[in-house]
Formats: structure tokens, C-alpha cells, sequence
């Protein structure tokens, strides 16, 4: 299972990379695609055994089949259109593969010396991820996803691109709610549906909009009731750290203190 890591609470500056608005997600590819490609050759050109055989879990054979979907998908919302659904049956799993060849492909950045292409391969999978959901397709597997979503409100920038990506969280709350809801392996901390709520409630505070908030407050408190007591315990003390905004600081000692009453 793929590793899913909570944001932090701290407010972080950083760079984000955003494509073009007029790119398809299988031509912002086309780059890493070939980064990946070339860097494959010359590692394979340092190789005695040029008669290896190509696995499944090759670079190679991922960046070709995420970059067959992303043209199908794109093929399928002009034929369909961009919204409606679709009259195969396989399309969510189709989905699925494509998330779980991203996810194996990026440890191969690293050792291949293009992390800077990491933003790229998470905008990939979110774009995989909206586009199931805006076909009202069955995500499977959400890690890529949850980590993608942690990855975008870790680089945002601004408060305009940290509200960015809290709509795309709340976006798939709601898209993986009537799945995940139920919360059935409490006991596994890792699990993307508490990952994706507490990193929900984290980029809420980054934005400092006390309307975001106020209702990704009340989202965590109803999906994750057992987090409530310890998770404002741990935002307060953050929270009364010098030059913390005085407002946000507010809402989140208003939540502990209601929560605390309640243990």
C-alpha cells in the first residue's frame, strides 16, 4: 500500500507548478514522458545486457500506459462529453491502472535525477482523479490521490492557490464519502480517508478564510470523531506561536475548547 503522509499545520511558502489552462493533461505530459524515456535509453545504452527484458514496472512501459489513457480520456470527453457518463463498463478500472502506474513511476524521478517533473506527475494524478469523479466513476484506490492533494496545498504558494486545492479536497470528500465513510480500519493511521479529512482541516486553517474553516471544521468532527480532542489540542498549541493570525488562532481555540469540555 502506498505510504500516505499528513501535511503539516505549519504555514509554508513555496512554488507551485500550474500548466497552462488551455493544456490537456496528455500534453503536459508529453514533457515528463520524454524525460523519462530519454533518461531510460541512456541508462540502458550504460548496460552490457542489451537483451534485458521489459517488465511491467519499467518507466518505459508506465509513461506509455498513462499516456494512452490521458489520450482515450481525452477521446472519450469529446465523444461524451466532459461530464457524462460513459457507456463502458471498465472505465474505473481503467482509472485505477493509470493512478497505480503514476504512483510506480515516481520513485523512478528520483533515479533518474527529475524530481523537478514530481508536480507534473501529481498534477497527472489529479487530473486521473477529477476525471473520474466528474464521470461519477468508483476510485478504488485513493492513496495517489490523498498524497497528490497533500503534495498541492504543500506547494501552494498563496492563500488564492492553498484555497485551490481545499476545493479539490472537499471536492473529493464528497466523491469517495459514500465508499470510505464509514471508516471501517480506524486502527491503521495511514488510512486516506483520515489522511485526506486531516489535511482537509489542515489547508482550511492555511487559508486563513474563517468560512473554509468553519466548514472543514465540521467536516473533520463528523468524519473523524475520535481525532476531534487531540487534533485542536496539537492545532492550539501551533496556533500560540508568534505572528500565528489572531482570527484563525480564535476558531481553533473555540474548537478546542468545545472539545475539550466533551473528555
Amino acid at each position: 500500500m502506498t505510504t500516505i503522509k499528513p501535511i503539516r499545520l505549519a504555514l509554508k511558502d513555496a512554488s507551485i507548478m500550474n500548466a497552462p489552462a488551455d493544456k490537456t493533461l496528455a500534453v503536459r505530459f508529453i514533457p515528463l514522458a520524454a524525460a523519462v524515456n530519454a533518461a531510460y535509453r541512456e541508462r540502458l545504452s550504460g548496460l552490457s545486457n542489451h537483451g534485458a527484458t521489459v517488465g511491467a514496472s519499467d518507466p518505459i512501459v508506465l509513461v506509455a500506459a498513462i499516456a494512452d489513457f490521458l489520450t482515450v480520456s481525452d477521446q472519450l470527453d469529446a465523444q461524451y462529453g466532459a461530464d457524462s457518463p460513459l457507456p463502458m463498463a471498465n472505465a474505473d478500472a481503467a482509472a485505477d491502472e493509470t493512478l497505480r502506474c503514476a504512483t510506480e513511476l515516481d520513485p523512478w524521478l528520483d533515479r533518474f535525477e527529475l524530481a523537478t517533473f514530481r508536480g507534473e506527475l501529481y498534477a497527472v494524478m489529479l487530473g486521473v482523479g477529477l476525471w473520474a469523479m466528474r464521470h461519477d466513476l468508483s476510485i478504488a484506490s485513493p492513496e495517489p490521490i490523498v498524497n497528490a492533494l497533500a503534495y498541492r496545498a504543500n506547494e501552494a504558494s498563496s492563500k488564492q492557490e492553498t484555497a485551490a486545492a481545499y476545493a479539490m479536497m472537499q471536492g473529493f470528500i464528497d466523491h469517495l464519502a459514500p465508499s470510505l465513510a464509514a471508516d471501517l480500519e480506524r486502527s491503521n493511521p495511514e488510512r486516506p480517508w483520515r489522511l485526506l479529512n486531516l489535511n482537509f482541516a489542515i489547508t482550511a486553517i492555511r487559508t486563513g478564510d474563517a468560512a473554509l474553516m468553519r466548514f472543514a471544521f465540521d467536516v473533520f468532527n463528523t468524519y473523524l470523531p475520535d481525532e476531534r480532542a487531540g487534533f485542536y489540542e496539537e492545532a492550539r498549541t501551533v496556533a500560540a506561536q508568534p505572528g500565528f493570525p489572531l482570527d484563525t488562532r480564535a476558531l481553533i481555540e473555540a474548537e478546542h475548547a468545545k472539545w475539550t469540555r466533551l473528555h
